[in-house]
């Protein structure tokens, strides 16, 4: 198996036709042919699926394909630190992100890293912490904001930030910001919160057990803007850190009321592969994110937040 092999196996599966392949490779299609050929024989399994209406993959052939495109990503990452010109900083960087607070941080990052290393490409990934936690242990992405997680000997963690949980209705709602509502309270009020397996939805179940508390689940979803609409329609009310509703709040299509005690507290953490080589850029970049963190909270930006890094 080489990076030539593994190049020609994700042109095909991308283009499904193997003339096409070979315009995009520059090589001649018997070429392109030999070289899945080879690649089926090393490993002895079959690819693709040939048809008259083009190259499909097998079910071994979708194994390959996150081990394939990894590969290449490697090696292009190593060929672009190698050949960097001193002081430039140049490379991928592939950032995972809960979706409460992507809004928040993808544009401050992005104006960052556009400004201060322009030959960086970026990826933004969002998705939930323990999608997050898999992709990172499988090395799809090269660092990740996310909630506290149980530990890892493939991760490492550093605390970021602590938030507490806010009660959150419509603008109708008879929530003060200023006032906390008691768990007992909150039994009362129909709750529209996110699915199993939610990070989220793990801490305000564990918080209510510890309380004796049962709550008054309505509905569920794992979509966070189908969450927020179905809350500023009347439907029910929701439990999420303020910034995750910061927009609708501060429009005035909101109202939050803060939880009282300290299990309704979320921390937000920077998780890295304890066990694979981070490169420089990776590095520099990712001091650049806790920077943003950091700034959106001094700036009042991330409302409730405590910037709890220096203290671990």
């Amino acid at each position: 198996m080489d990076i030539k092999q593994l190049r020609t196996f994700i042109t095909i599966l991308e283009v499904e036709n193997l003339t096409k392949a070979a315009m995009m490779l520059n090589i001649v299609q018997p070429a392109v042919s030999r070289q899945i050929q080879m690649l089926e024989e090393e490993l002895g399994v079959k690819l693709f699926n040939r048809s008259r209406h083009g190259m499909a993959l097998t079910d071994d052939g979708k194994l390959l394909e996150p081990y394939a495109r990894r590969i290449l990503d490697d090696v292009e990452s190593a060929k672009l630190e190698l050949t960097a010109n001193k002081g430039i900083i140049r490379g991928k960087v592939h950032i995972g992100m809960l979706s409460s607070i992507s809004e928040l941080l993808s544009t401050l990052i992005m104006s960052i890293i556009k400004e201060k290393y322009p030959e960086v490409q970026v990826k933004i990934s969002v998705g939930y912490s323990g999608h997050l936690k898999e992709w990172l242990e499988a090395g799809d992405i090269d660092l990740a904001l996310m909630y506290d997680s149980t530990p890892s000997k493939l991760i490492d963690l550093t605390p970021l930030v602590r938030e507490p949980l806010f009660l959150i209705g419509a603008a109708q709602a008879p929530l003060q910001l200023n006032i906390s509502m008691g768990l007992k309270e909150i039994e009362n009020f129909p709750l529209i919160l996110p699915c199993h397996p939610h990070r989220l939805r793990t801490l305000i179940e564990q918080a209510c057990k510890q309380n004796k508390s049962t709550l008054d689940i309505y509905a569920e979803t794992n979509d966070l803007n189908i969450q927020k609409q179905l809350v500023i329609q009347g439907f029910g009310y929701t439990i999420l850190p303020l910034v995750s509703v910061i927009n609708e709040f501060n429009t005035g299509l909101m109202r939050a009321v803060p939880i009282a005690g300290n299990d309704f507290v979320r921390v937000i953490t920077l998780a890295m592969h304890s066990t694979r080589n981070i490169p420089k850029h990776v590095r520099i970049i990712t001091s650049e994110i806790m920077g943003c963190v950091e700034r959106s909270i001094d700036e009042k930006k991330w409302p409730n937040a405590e910037w709890i890094y220096e203290r671990i």
